[in-house]
C-alpha cells in the first residue's frame, strides 16, 4: 500500500533522519563525558556535516574544521590582545573572511567566523586560547562522531543491498 508517507519518505531519507540524530546523541554524549564546556558545539556540528556518504560528510568536515581552528585562532588573537568590544569582532571577522579568500577556502569562512564570534563573545574564565581549544574539541568531536555515522551507514547499506 502506498500512502503519502511512503512516497514522500523514501527509506534512504528515513535513514539519514535517523543516522543525524543518532550522530547529534552520540556527539552530546561524548561531550558530557569529556566535560566540555559547550557540548552542544558538537552535536551542531554532527548536523552540520553529516551528509548521505562518508565522502559528502568528509568533504563537509574538511570546511567545518578548517573553518573552525582559523576562527578560533583569530577569536583568540583579538580576544588576548584588543578585547572583545564589537568593533574589534567586526574587524576579526573582515580579516578572517580575507584569510579564508586569501588561502582558497570560500568555503570555510561562514563557520570561521561563527567561531571567531563565539570565542569572543562567551564569557568565560579561562583565557581566550582555552576558550578557543574547547571549541575546537567539541566540533571536532561532532565531526568525528558525523563521520562514523555516515561510514556505517554507508556500510550498512552496502551490506542490506
Amino acid at each position: 500500500m502506498n500512502t503519502w508517507f511512503s512516497k514522500n519518505l523514501p527509506r534512504t531519507r528515513i535513514e539519514l533522519a535517523v543516522a543525524t540524530g543518532v550522530a547529534g546523541a552520540l556527539s552530546l554524549y561524548a561531550a558530557r563525558f569529556l566535560k566540555l564546556p559547550q557540548g552542544y558545539w558538537a552535536a551542531i556540528s554532527s548536523f552540520i556535516v553529516l551528509q548521505s556518504s562518508v565522502a559528502a560528510t568528509l568533504s563537509a568536515a574538511r570546511g567545518r574544521m578548517i573553518g573552525t581552528a582559523i576562527g578560533a585562532v583569530m577569536g583568540a588573537i583579538f580576544v588576548r590582545y584588543v578585547g572583545a568590544h564589537p568593533l574589534w569582532l567586526g574587524l576579526a571577522v573582515v580579516l578572517t573572511v580575507l584569510l579564508c579568500q586569501g588561502l582558497g577556502l570560500e568555503d570555510s569562512y561562514r563557520l570561521a567566523c561563527v567561531t571567531v564570534a563565539i570565542v569572543m563573545i562567551v564569557n568565560s574564565a579561562n583565557s581566550a586560547w582555552v576558550t578557543a581549544g574547547d571549541r575546537f574539541l567539541e566540533v571536532s568531536l561532532g565531526i568525528l562522531e558525523a563521520v562514523l555515522v555516515a561510514g556505517i551507514m554507508e556500510h550498512k547499506g552496502r551490506v542490506s543491498e
